[in-house]
């Protein structure tokens, strides 16, 4: 298990909650909230990917962190953050939880999102490729001219695995790409019945491939380039956070909550998960955790992620000079820019 803890977690997140207010003033993590911090908008819908990454919103729903905030938020389950931009920036979702990667991609076209908070960094055994038990391939080399299942076309998966190729020697456009419309939940079964050679799984999935299906991992992708990568975020698109500067505030805060506590209670990240991805006991058991980051949104972060996808054409020349700056990302993270 990644037993990685952030030891400052209590003081940082109270800072976090006193700081918040980069959408409004943040009060005291009370049961009730008072006028002056009362949510313009109390009913949100947050879509997020089915991955131990985002626990810290399941925590805070499971805890009330979020009706303490006069919130009251529905979970829609997504593929991945590319499946879902579009009705968002349509207005008909609130908040959003997955990869930079689709976000950065929107904002260089023209977008204009926010990053509320951070919600996971890579860590050991949290994001793989598998394969099955049986498969001939039993080295990175061997991934060339083969099919790897991913949960997204131009997704983290892509750029990780991307990274990984070219750091031994093999060029990323050597590996067919191919998308899993359903997600990671459907992966490990696809896997097994042959679509592709090899699958990008994120935690608990890569437990549900070997405990269900007998696969195997063939490579951790926290290595290397990728040590430590930015993964998933919360975000809103600036639209939305300026008109409801209150209710992303008030989101944030119970978001801050479900991390803190993702970090220092194991066990409550199992039942969550458990309870939410209706897991059996051996896999949440096994699964490997995450590392959820707490404290203001670090673009010094994300601009790894930026700066990655421009180096494997994920992002075209012509925002080179905007990614190498760091303002595309910190038009992401600054209210406002």
């Amino acid at each position: 298990m990644n037993t990685r803890r952030f030891s400052a977690v209590p003081l940082i997140t109270a800072a976090i909650m006193a700081l918040a207010a980069g959408c409004s003033t943040a009060g005291s993590n009370a049961a009730s909230t008072t006028a002056a911090y009362k949510p313009e908008e109390p009913d949100i819908t947050v879509a997020a990917i089915p991955a131990v990454d985002l626990v810290g919103l399941y925590i805070a729903q499971d805890d009330g962190l979020f009706a303490q905030q006069g919130l009251h938020v529905t979970i829609e389950k997504i593929p991945s953050s590319q499946a879902i931009i579009a009705d968002q920036l349509k207005g008909q979702v609130d908040i959003t939880a997955g990869s930079y990667v689709a976000y950065i991609s929107a904002q260089a076209a023209g977008a204009r999102f926010r990053i509320l908070a951070e919600a996971s960094i890579l860590g050991p055994g949290t994001r793989a490729l598998v394969t099955t038990g049986d498969s001939p391939i039993t080295t990175i080399a061997g991934l060339a001219g083969r099919k790897i299942g991913v949960n997204g076309i131009n997704s983290i998966g892509t750029l990780l695995v991307s990274a990984l190729l070219a750091e031994h020697g093999i060029s990323p456009e050597k590996v067919d790409f191919v998308t899993d419309q359903e997600g990671f939940p459907s992966m490990p079964g696809q896997l097994r019945d042959g679509a592709w050679d090899a699958a990008f799984l994120a935690e608990p999935y890569i437990t549900v491939a070997g405990e269900e299906f007998g696969e195997q991992v063939l490579v951790d992708l926290d290595q290397g380039a990728t040590l430590n990568f930015p993964i998933d975020g919360y975000v809103a698109t600036q639209a939305w956070a300026q008109k409801y500067p209150k209710t992303a505030a008030a989101f944030m805060r119970a978001i801050e909550g479900g991390q803190a506590i993702a970090n220092s209670d194991a066990a409550a990240v199992r039942a969550a998960m458990a309870k939410y991805d209706k897991l059996p006991p051996q896999v949440t058991a096994a699964m490997v955790l995450s590392g959820y980051p707490v404290g203001p949104v670090n673009d010094t972060h994300i601009q790894r992620v930026a700066l990655a996808m421009l180096q494997f054409g994920m992002l075209g020349k012509q925002y080179a000079t905007e990614v190498e700056r760091g303002t595309l990302v910190e038009s992401m993270v600054s209210p406002g820019s």
